[in-house]
């Protein structure tokens, strides 16, 4: 267990730590809500996955404490993002080296985000996928689900309103990046910043489900998706809206349906142990 050495490497450091576990679903959320309204900590720690650090973000925002990711979850994207070791020992070594950075949060319909909002195909598959077969196939688990909903999932009409810029289209897929990677290692928006004040947007124009597993295999092999029904471009303010029920998700998991209204609060949150993030 890497978590007696790591309690270890603060207490040698002269540094107190308040450990807290989870049981369920939005027990971070509070557990953060409480450690911030205490006014008694200068760090807040999420230890696990994206899902746990979103829960974490969710109870520290507004006006947050400096926060921390170990990360111990299936793609660790955020960590990726911003080059914290994934080794939990080397991310410990990372927070108490004194680096860290300001980041770009997203807000929607109230909720936070730190790495991404999608609505369509890939919320679909979220909702689709067995929890349990997760546990032992980790993010290969999404990639089944998604395989397995090219029958049952159709394109709906989406109204995105960016900037005061209108479009309509049959839509599988919209995601609103503010991190650079995507569901791990991969790049759907390979120029997003996560500190520059703006959403990278990928829209997939196409009702072809076949054609969007395609771009999928694309990225998965780190090739580039520049293709007419594709399309990007950067924003601070979104609304999305459709003509039947499209769910959205937030940093992997499930936030609602549509209609959502999108902004960005830039250099919100200071995350220690952070880098700059590569890209591209």
């Amino acid at each position: 267990m890497f978590l007696p050495k790591i309690l270890r490497m603060f207490e040698e450091r002269g540094i107190g730590i308040d450990l807290s576990r989870t049981s369920g679903s939005g027990d971070a959320t509070r557990i953060a809500r409480e450690a911030k309204d205490s006014g008694t900590y200068d760090l807040v720690i999420a230890a696990g996955g994206d899902g746990t650090m979103n829960e974490v973000l969710n109870g520290l925002m507004p006006d947050p404490p400096k926060m921390a990711i170990l990360p111990l979850g299936t793609s660790n994207v955020l960590a990726r993002a911003l080059r914290i070791p994934l080794h939990p020992l080397k991310a410990a070594e990372a927070i108490l080296s004194g680096s860290s950075r300001k980041i770009d949060v997203g807000v929607a319909n109230g909720r936070y985000f730190a790495i991404m909002l999608s609505c369509g195909y890939d919320a679909y598959a979220i909702e689709k996928t067995n929890l349990k077969v997760k546990r032992f196939t980790r993010k290969y688990a999404y990639i089944w689900a998604g395989v397995k909903s090219t029958v049952r999932f159709h394109a709906p009409r989406v109204r995105i309103v960016a900037d005061g810029r209108r479009m309509e289209n049959d839509t599988l897929i919209v995601v609103i990046s503010n991190a650079h990677l995507y569901g791990g290692d991969y790049q759907l928006t390979p120029n997003a910043k996560i500190d520059d004040g703006l959403f990278d947007v990928f829209v997939y124009k196409g009702s072809s489900v076949v054609r969007l597993l395609y771009y999928g295999l694309r990225i998965m092999a780190h090739l580039p998706v520049n293709f007419p029904d594709t399309v990007r471009f950067r924003a601070r303010e979104l609304e999305l809206s459709a003509d039947r029920r499209v769910l959205y998700q937030g940093d992997g998991d499930l936030f609602g349906e549509l209609p959502v209204r999108i902004s960005i609060l830039p250099r919100s949150l200071e995350v220690a142990g952070a880098s700059d993030p590569v890209q591209g």
